[in-house]
Parts: C-alpha cells; sequence; structure tokens
C-alpha cells in the first residue's frame, strides 16, 4: 500500500510522494512553456491545490488530464511551494514529478476520511434523547425520522460539514446530540421554555444534511446540496414526514419548521427567516458554538508548527495553541 503524507504537515520546499484524493479538476490551458491544468486534493487534514507544468505536447497533456477524475485517488509526487501566501503543489519535469491513479485497495481510505469510533454509542444517546420527549406529536415525529431504518444508518454515517465542523463520517450525529445537549442545559436554566420543542428542533436541526452530502475518497456535496442547500432540503423532508402523521398540530409544525429554517440565525448567513421565538433562538445558538467551538479545537490539535499562535481564516483571528 502506498505510503502516506498528510495535507496539513507539508511545508514550502517539500518533496512529496503520496496520494490524495480528487476534488476537482480544471481544463488544460495554455502557458508560455507549454499546457498545464490544476486540480484540487485532499486528505483527512485538509486541502490543497496540485498544478501540472506539462511541456509544449498539448495532447500528452491532456492524456494525463483525463486519466483521473473527481472522487478518485491519484499518487502524486512533487513539491510543494508557496504562491500567494497558500500552499500548492507544482509538478513538473524538473522535480521528477508525477499523476497516477491509484485502484480501490492500494490506499487506505481512513487516511482521507476522518471517522468517528463510537458511532454505535451515538446511535443509542439519540434514540435516548427521543424517549426522553413528552409530547406525543413531537415524539411521533422524532420516531418518524430515527426510527426509520434506512435514514438512521445515513444520517449517522453523514458529515456535518466538508471541512469547517465536524467534517467525518458520524459527524452529523456527534453534531446534533452536543445541539441536543446544550439545549438540554438552556432548558434546564431557562425552565419557561417548551423543552420538548427546543430539544426536536436541535435533532431535526441539520436533517437536510443527509441528502447534501456524500462520501467516497472524500466528502463532497450531492447536486441537491449545492442547488438547494439544507436547509430547504431539511424543509422538505419535514413536511413530508409531518404530511405522513395524522393530525399533526399546525402550529407545531410551524414552529419546527421556524426552527429548522431560522437556525443559521441570520438572512446573509443563509437562513431564510430569522429566529422569532426563543426556542428558536437557542437552537441556532446552540448549532453556532458547537460548530465554532469543533472548528476551532479541530484547528489546535491539527497545528503542525512551534509557534505559540496560528493564523484562522476562518474566525479571522490567530489562535493560541498552547
Amino acid at each position: 500500500m502506498a505510503s502516506k503524507q498528510i495535507v496539513s504537515e507539508l511545508r514550502p520546499g517539500d518533496k512529496v510522494d503520496s496520494y490524495f484524493s480528487v476534488n476537482y479538476k480544471k481544463p488544460v490551458v495554455d502557458y508560455k512553456y507549454g499546457s498545464m491544468f490544476e486540480f484540487r486534493v485532499a486528505d483527512r487534514s485538509g486541502q490543497i491545490t496540485v498544478k501540472f507544468w506539462g511541456g509544449p505536447d498539448k495532447a500528452a497533456v491532456e492524456k494525463l488530464h483525463d486519466s483521473f477524475d473527481r472522487e478518485e485517488v491519484v499518487r502524486i509526487t512533487g513539491e510543494v511551494a508557496e504562491y500567494r501566501g497558500l500552499l500548492e503543489i507544482s509538478i513538473n519535469d524538473k522535480n521528477g514529478g508525477s499523476v497516477t491513479r491509484l485502484d480501490e485497495g492500494a490506499y487506505d481510505v481512513r487516511e482521507l476520511i476522518r471517522s468517528y469510533e463510537n458511532i454505535g454509542e451515538m446511535k443509542s444517546r439519540l434514540v435516548g434523547t427521543i424517549e426522553s420527549v413528552r409530547n406525543p406529536d413531537l415524539r411521533k415525529l422524532l420516531e418518524a425520522f430515527f426510527k426509520d431504518s434506512e435514514f438512521m444508518a445515513a444520517f449517522a454515517s453523514s458529515p456535518a460539514s466538508i471541512q469547517l465542523h465536524s467534517a467525518a463520517v458520524g459527524g452529523l450525529i456527534h453534531h446534533t446530540l452536543n445541539v441536543a445537549a446544550i439545549c438540554e442545559r438552556v432548558a434546564e436554566l431557562h425552565p419557561e421554555l417548551d423543552r420538548d420543542i427546543l430539544v426536536a428542533g436541535a435533532l431535526l436541526h441539520d436533517i437536510g444534511k443527509v441528502p447534501s452530502f456524500k462520501v467516497t475518497s472524500n466528502i463532497n456535496q450531492t447536486k441537491e446540496g449545492n442547488l438547494l442547500g439544507h436547509i430547504i432540503l431539511g424543509d422538505q423532508e419535514l413536511m413530508a414526514r409531518i404530511a405522513g402523521i395524522d393530525g399533526f398540530p399546525e402550529l407545531l409544525s410551524s414552529k419546527i419548521r421556524h426552527i429548522l429554517l431560522s437556525h443559521h440565525g441570520k438572512k446573509e448567513w443563509g437562513s431564510p427567516v430569522e429566529p422569532m421565538f426563543p426556542e428558536a433562538l437557542a437552537v441556532h445558538e446552540a448549532d453556532d458554538i458547537d460548530a465554532k467551538l469543533d472548528n476551532m479545537i479541530t484547528k489546535r490539535e491539527e497545528a503542525v508548527t512551534e509557534d505559540d499562535w496560528i493564523w484562522d481564516g476562518r474566525h479571522s483571528r490567530l489562535i493560541y495553541l498552547k
């Protein structure tokens, strides 16, 4: 099996001889000395752009370009360079670079995609949280989703994002349980809130991510995820399940829909509406804090530097590592 270097550990000047998953490719274009193309690759630690600098034989460059596709795994030899403040892998004749597609079995997919090891335990915790909901209509709604074995299996194996937070197999259920736990604590601090609506909204807020992401050799968005987004897809799925429950209260339906539709908090952040009652606000804030904390913790854990600080563009601030 091929050896593995990690994207997050690459530094300018490093020689690269490793395998990565292909996220996307750009077409072949001409440059001063011949033809070139670029593509983006990833592993469990991050992503990096690769540039193949070919010679005047454009047909040979196009043949190489067409020899692999997105979501396939390639072995790359080349050298790490820095361009406009970002790292990239340069492949050319001078550094003896090459790109070769690998067959399944020639790489370890666990090096390409992170995965939570305790998915079974998290599924049990999710079932226990559902059983704590006393409102019979909300219990039926939650069971319509999570007692559906096909949906539960997809939910439990889905990531919560491509790279921002909980970007791993099992990331969605991990994030959802965290949001629900935060909301349960909020309900203890504020008993005037409707605890069942709060918990149900937390468990359902990201259901649209199940059809939004696909996991192969990397994590990518589906066509529907790109075109519609997980909030719209989640609302569609929510209404379909509610339609299958006889006599589901109209106001309760509107409140759960509102929590789902408003959980990003602001219209400029992707929510069609903004939170308009306390339970909706609580779900948004719980979602936001778990996502941001997971992202910052991951950045700290994966930092490869002797410095005490790293710059994080996601938060637009320095992160202290000690």
